[in-house]
């Protein structure tokens, strides 16, 4: 199996979808690249494997290259392409006809790929020709070792880009409600966005009451390393369509550090087990509350999640099924 994978090494979407997932599957070849043209994809490639969409090659010149070098397209997408008008980046999307773009190249692949069955049931009517590839981790490997630094308090974290900003504003009132020693910890920092930032960390750290500690945006093979700074996840989420189509990639990673995970009650969360689900507001104050004082429950909500997600979601295990997909479709060729 022959593979040209076109990615970009400092997008935490590649690094989860495609860099990682095939780096550690079985394969002949792969050669990962952000630079496309016809030399490229003529070396004799049984897959071109991409995400979304791509900027400077339109789908109907990749139709061509694809009649004339005989290889099979697929396309991945880890979330929905429509944003809704509440999204920070809705209007950029509108400007540049993003969700045009990446419907199109839906429509022409050979197989789809996506995170989970609501999103295989959004893109089903553009290309009946979908298979779910979760997001997956390979646990107790590469950046996702159970390294925790000792902390004299317990630290309750939130890792994230600024388009999170609604999300964690729900957290501002559950956050000021904290009467008992703690540490914050926010990753993800971005200081072109610093008026976003400002905002996101006010509502997490209670306006800086809350021992807060900072960490600037890492590269995607390095930005585990905060998440050795945490004890506990809050992973709060505005109940909308486009959020419902995320996948559960916070979750994953904090159980990698047997860390508790406290969700919003909502897709992609609502169901994971054994996470600590929040159905009202008054419920954040109750399970941070509860897991920070009792070390016992901490251990067991965290040992619970780790267990599960290595089982369900372990990289070495999405392989396989990836594998087998990708062979299938190879075997598809020329019919």
């Amino acid at each position: 199996m022959r593979i040209l994978a076109i990615a970009s090494k400092s997008s935490g979407v590649s690094y989860h979808r495609i860099l990682m997932p095939i780096v550690n599957m079985q394969k002949d070849y792969c050669l990962m690249t952000d630079v496309i043209n016809e030399e490229v994809v003529s070396n004799n490639y049984d897959l071109v494997v991409m995400n979304r969409m791509l900027h400077n090659v339109t789908p109907e010149q990749m139709i061509e290259w694809r009649i004339k070098y005989g290889f099979k397209l697929i396309v991945d997408n880890d979330d929905h392409w429509d944003l809704g008008a509440s999204h920070i980046l809705s209007e950029s999307y509108k400007e540049n006809k993003v969700s045009e773009q990446i419907i199109a190249w839906i429509r022409i692949a050979d197989l789809c790929t996506v995170t989970h069955e609501r999103l295989a049931e959004e893109v089903y009517p553009l290309n009946q020709n979908v298979e779910i590839l979760p997001n997956a981790i390979p646990y107790g490997e590469e950046q996702f070792l159970l390294d925790k630094k000792p902390s004299d308090l317990i630290r309750l974290f939130w890792s994230g880009s600024g388009t999170h900003g609604k999300d964690l504003e729900i957290l501002r009132n559950p956050m000021k409600r904290i009467n008992f020693p703690v540490r914050t910890i926010i990753a993800g920092y971005n200081e072109g966005e610093k008026h976003i930032w400002d905002g996101m960390i006010a509502s997490f750290t209670n306006g800086l009451k809350l021992n807060p500690t900072i960490y600037n945006f890492n590269h995607v093979t390095e930005y585990m390393a905060a998440y050795c700074d945490s004890d506990i996840s809050l992973i709060p989420l505005v109940d909308n369509k486009f959020n419902s189509m995320k996948s559960n990639l916070k979750v994953l990673e904090t159980a990698s550090k047997k860390n508790p995970a406290i969700v919003s009650n909502v897709h992609p969360y609502r169901g994971f087990y054994p996470a600590c689900h929040v159905n009202s507001q008054k419920d954040w104050y109750y399970w941070i509350k509860l897991l920070v004082n009792d070390k016992d429950a901490r251990t067991h909500y965290g040992e619970a999640l780790y267990d599960y997600c290595n089982t369900n979601f372990n990289l070495h295990v999405v392989n396989k099924s990836r594998f087998a997909i990708y062979n299938k479709l190879i075997g598809n060729a020329g019919n």
